[in-house]
């Protein structure tokens, strides 16, 4: 391999059109390993323009066009064009890849890498970031619809046998994944498997509070994160990007739904829809149930083990700020959570510099313990029988949808709340600590 000596190295850095074709190809890589892992769009392109900085291409050159499945790069100076794409097919939150994609490039600024350093360990990042194994994963979906059960205060055996139901339904999905079935049908098969499985328990157990098992054992499948993401797309107008994570999120609800609406086709069980999971008392059962929630279901999104306390306590924090608003001082649902979402997100961004990681990786998780996945699992669930709803149901079936839509913008405004008040002067300090780094690229020079 050619060695290059230190000028030649800065100058690739330095020159935009040096190696080129090679600089585009290392702003792709980011951009689809930031999409694939649920990263939302201002981030991905965050993140590309300061690899560009890194490499020495200008931001006035560069055109950035991210969809859902589709990251576009087109660099554009005086008569000179060269555009690029790479599509983005797989999508499965990870959160530890969102990290070290931000933290590589930090480190590549520090350590003034060459540019095929950092190519080659950009290149290394999707084998060698650790991911959790399948059974710990099946295992934390379990814990994590458990954890909301108990939140919504069903007792012991209603955590046990959700983490029961639970299991059978992830692994039913799996299952089905892996004899390549449709992903939207495996999602059906899941929420198939978990409901009857429910039923079972629930026909054969004289225990009400079972019931919460028939609420929660489906909600590992909400797909908690993209429908945070296409929140904070569409209000940032990365409108096509936003839409089409939305749309997804309905088809993996509307499927869920149909699964669990076929398992109870010829055995209907007791109207669970109308179980009441608005809190009225503030209990111990809240702060263990939003912390196994949160911390759980961040193992599903492959966030590091050593953050997954601090996820479980920003889930708590969350919840308890939900609750206390909601039941001592009547706030609506969509208000306190907003509320809760916002005090934990201004609050981890600083916490998030004591653990020296990006508060996106503790904000969103912790945030899931949130979400109103429920609310629109219901509304569906009653569209699907909406010829025999009565005025109330019909009534009940709209507050489900429109509270549930609202809740989730209070989520995604909430945990974007730092970002909102503070866009300008963050994005100051990283141009001023880029142009610091970059200010010492020669400092070794003729040494």
């Amino acid at each position: 391999m050619k060695q290059f000596t230190l000028e030649e190295k800065n100058q690739v850095l330095e020159n935009p059109f040096i190696h080129i074709h090679r600089k585009l190809d290392v702003l792709l890589n980011i951009g689809k390993l930031l999409m694939e892992c649920g990263a939302n769009t201002n981030r991905i392109i965050e993140e590309m323009l300061k690899a560009a900085t890194f490499m020495g291409i200008p931001h006035d050159y560069l055109n950035i066009h991210i969809s859902y499945t589709t990251i576009m790069v087109n660099l554009l100076h005086k008569e000179r064009s060269i555009t690029v794409f790479r599509k983005t097919p797989v999508h499965i939150p990870n959160m530890a890849m969102i990290n070290a994609v931000s933290k590589l490039t930090w480190r590549a600024f520090e350590r003034h890498y060459s540019l095929t350093t950092y190519e080659r360990l950009i290149a290394k990042l999707d084998t060698t970031i650790p991911t959790y194994p399948n059974w710990i994963k099946g295992l934390a979906c379990a814990l994590g619809s458990a954890g909301l059960a108990y939140l919504y205060s069903g007792d012991i055996i209603a955590f046990i046998v959700t983490i029961i139901c639970s299991s059978i339904g992830y692994f039913t999905r799996t299952l089905s994944g892996r004899l390549g079935l449709n992903e939207y049908v495996g999602i059906a098969l899941g929420g198939f498997g978990a409901m009857i499985s429910a039923y079972a328990f629930y026909s054969h157990v004289n225990n009400e509070s079972l019931l919460y098992v028939l609420v929660c054992c489906t909600l590992f499948m909400i797909p908690g994160v993209p429908l945070i993401n296409c929140v904070i797309d569409i209000i940032n107008n990365h409108i096509l990007s936003g839409m089409t994570r939305a749309i997804r999120t309905l088809l993996i609800v509307g499927s869920m739904t149909l699964g669990m609406a076929m398992a109870l086709y010829f055995s209907p069980a007791p109207a669970f829809n109308f179980v009441d999971i608005k809190p009225h008392v503030i209990s111990i059962e809240q702060v263990i149930g939003s912390f196994t929630a949160a911390a759980a279901f961040a193992v599903l999104f492959n966030a590091p083990v050593r953050l997954l306390v601090s996820i479980g306590i920003g889930g708590v924090l969350c919840v308890c700020i939900r609750n206390i608003l909601s039941v001592e001082l009547g706030f609506s649902t969509p208000g306190a959570t907003f509320i809760g979402a916002a005090i934990m997100s201004i609050i981890f961004v600083k916490v998030s510099t004591w653990l020296k990681t990006s508060s996106t990786i503790i904000i969103v998780p912790s945030a899931i313990a949130l979400m109103p996945g429920i609310l629109y699992y219901r509304f569906l669930f009653d569209m699907l029988h909406i010829n025999a709803l009565n005025d109330a149901s019909l009534i009940l079936m709209i507050q489900n949808g429109v509270t549930g839509t609202f809740t989730t913008i209070a989520i995604a405004i909430g945990v974007a709340i730092p970002n909102v008040l503070a866009q300008k002067y963050l994005q100051k300090l990283k141009e001023q600590r880029m142009t610091e780094l970059l200010a010492t690229r020669h400092i070794n020079d003729g040494q």
